[in-house]
């Protein structure tokens, strides 16, 4: 039996609702129809900027983006080419006007840390929020996850990364601190936005360390991706990833800049260290997948069977 299955979200050219499509997408169980404001290359990092052609995805009905984004169910679900046995809402900023009629509808707070999505609680089936520590009564815990293709395991030997440490993503007063620092002792760091999917990879790929720090108690999809791509993660601790995994086996935690600094030069003055919390950490984020996710979600919508251990 095919699975049919409503996707929704903003189609900005990233955005985390990208990575649960694409997995949607390699089932052949499952059959998808997309729809949700598109805002082409445009996204609103940094005041707003245009990233490449070729991270655009367009929806099948690609909706004005608008401010606020705004999806009307009474819209979508009478453009869509059969009923679903079940919408997916990756929510953001999304603003709906009322809720599906046909189906079961799964919403996924993919930002649970700085947005409040009580209305979203009340008209979802299913609630699934990625962040534990803002967990309320009745959410279903989905964290991040990392895609198997755009989060490969590097290949590059150690000996040939010309990067000493690397962090993608908003400049964070944090991160900015710490990435200064870094630089002013004689480090390589990339340090920027912009740069997703394929490029992203490739960055990572030439370093010897992936850096996170994080705005506030969220474990951000970085974790998990810079783990994916099997170099050293030196990561600020927080909640659901000290839950995870294993400080100082599958990452080297800090909670201050002087240990962050302490513990990017401990690895970067130490390669088989740095190789070895590498393939740690790969190996520990293997069950962790975009892939694992969405069977999760089908799974608890009743529609295919639970995975088992």
């Amino acid at each position: 039996m095919t699975i049919k299955v409503g996707f929704v979200s903003i189609f900005y050219p990233l955005f985390m609702g990208r990575y649960m499509l694409e997995a949607l997408l390699r089932r052949a169980d499952v059959e998808v129809w997309t729809a949700g404001p598109f805002t082409g290359r445009w996204i609103p990092w940094a005041g707003g900027m245009n990233l490449p052609q070729r991270y655009v995805y367009t929806p099948d009905l690609a909706l004005p983006a608008g401010n606020p984004a705004t999806l009307d169910w009474g819209v979508v679900e009478a453009q869509a080419p059969w009923e679903p046995d079940l919408w997916i809402n990756v929510s953001s900023t999304l603003r709906t006007i009322g809720r599906p009629k046909s189906g079961k509808y799964a919403v996924i707070a993919a930002d649970p840390h700085v947005l409040n999505y009580d209305r979203d609680r009340a008209q979802a089936d299913l609630f699934f929020n990625m962040q534990r520590p803002y967990m309320k009564s009745g959410d279903r815990y989905l964290p991040y996850g990392y895609d198997p293709v755009w989060h490969a395991q590097t290949t590059v030997p150690m000996r040939e990364r010309n990067i000493d440490a690397a962090l993608l993503g908003l400049p964070y007063p944090n991160r900015t601190r710490l990435t200064d620092a870094l630089k002013g002792r004689g480090h390589t760091v990339i340090y920027s936005i912009g740069q997703c999917y394929e490029d992203a990879r490739e960055i990572y790929h030439r370093s010897l360390v992936g850096l996170n720090w994080s705005s506030l108690q969220d474990t951000t999809a970085r974790c998990f991706e810079i783990m994916a791509f099997g170099i050293a993660p030196v990561l600020n601790r927080v909640p659901d990833l000290m839950a995870m995994f294993k400080d100082g086996e599958h990452f080297l935690g800090f909670d201050t800049l002087e240990q962050a600094i302490k513990q990017v030069e401990r690895v970067l003055h130490d390669p088989a260290l740095a190789e070895q919390i590498g393939l740690n950490a790969r190996r520990a984020v293997e069950p962790h997948s975009w892939d694992a996710r969405i069977q999760q979600v089908l799974s608890e919508a009743e529609l295919v069977a639970a995975e088992t251990a």
